[in-house]
């Protein structure tokens, strides 16, 4: 669990921890300097708690990401799970996440949740969801993530590849890759990603959320869409070349045929953001429409795995003629 000024929560979370059919072994805190009550509820939950609680104060604030990466490093049990501050966890989470983990031999379990505001009011479901129980090799995104707080992880993703050089993310562009994202894409290169499709939590939506559901028009995502377009493909283009790179270096010290397959996928996604950069880095439009035919002739929007289709074709089209 990583923690930062969540007293408003925290204790309608614990006390779901409590009531799990399955208890944790243990509950690993890794506080970021709350200036609110946060610890003191958690040091009094812990003197009843039916498992072990160890608390660590950060003596920097790392943010949520590395907090979570520094918690996940400190805990001793083979399955460790992502537990945020303000959610609810249903009393089958902890049993049926380590189940699916057992009986799949993945590597990360994750499932889907309702949706709750602040007082606990049932505000629908989530889009965390999956047409595909068990996710590996292709049959993942390549930029696709579960909710944090809904996965479960085996700890043998920790040996896997070293995270301190985690390519950079596609959400928070000059932070490295987030934990969530990171142990996907991990889990997914080396085995595979099992999905139950069943609610196991209640996320919580409030005004203090640092991620959490959108809505948006059609007005707004093509205003969006205007205004981010070319870094949005600069930043993917230059991510896809960081994974090449770090599947590569990992080649050097593995044998496993599904790591040589995932480089192979992903070089052909980094070729094609890199085509998709060079035509949005022109100038103005019928620069950018030249550099798109192009493409379009060199079959770079040719169907596959990140890559490609006529949906994003028409896409691409649509965007050389609105982007500024």
């Amino acid at each position: 669990m990583a923690t930062f000024n969540g007293e408003r929560f925290i204790l309608e979370q614990l006390r779901s921890l409590a009531d799990q059919e399955m208890l944790p072994t243990e509950l690993v805190v890794c506080d970021d300097q709350s200036t609110d009550a946060t610890v003191d509820i958690i040091e009094t939950f812990a003197r009843t708690a039916p498992f072990a609680v160890r608390i660590y104060r950060n003596e920097t604030r790392l943010r949520f990401s590395e907090n979570f990466m520094k918690a996940i490093g400190l805990c001793r049990e083979r399955y460790i799970a992502f537990c945020d501050q303000d959610d609810i966890w249903h009393p089958s989470k902890i049993a049926k996440s380590v189940e699916s983990l057992r009986s799949s031999g993945a590597l990360m379990c994750s499932h889907r949740v309702d949706l709750i505001d602040q007082h606990g009011a049932l505000l629908g479901s989530s889009s965390n969801r999956s047409a595909e129980m068990m996710l590996r090799g292709s049959t993942f995104s390549p930029w696709g993530v579960f909710l944090g707080f809904t996965c479960t992880i085996d700890n043998r993703l920790l040996q896997l590849i070293d995270p301190t050089n985690r390519p950079r993310d596609l959400i928070e562009y000059d932070k490295p890759m987030s934990h969530d994202r990171w142990f996907y894409f991990v889990a997914a290169t080396f085995g595979a990603v099992s999905y139950i499709d069943e609610p196991l939590a209640l996320y919580r939506q409030h005004d203090r959320n640092v991620f959490g559901r959108t809505r948006n028009t059609i007005i707004d995502r093509l205003r969006k869409t205007a205004r981010k377009y070319p870094a949005y493909i600069d930043q993917r283009a230059t991510i896809a070349s960081e994974v090449v790179s770090l599947l590569n270096r990992a080649q050097g010290h593995s044998t496993s045929a599904e790591l040589a397959d995932s480089c192979g996928r992903w070089r052909q996604v980094a070729e094609f953001y890199t085509a998709r950069r060079r035509i949005f880095s022109q100038p103005n439009m019928y620069r950018r429409m030249r550099q798109f035919v192009l493409a379009y002739r060199r079959d770079q929007y040719h169907a596959g795995w990140g890559r490609g289709g006529t949906r994003l074709m028409v896409q691409d089209m649509l965007a050389t003629m609105i982007v500024r």
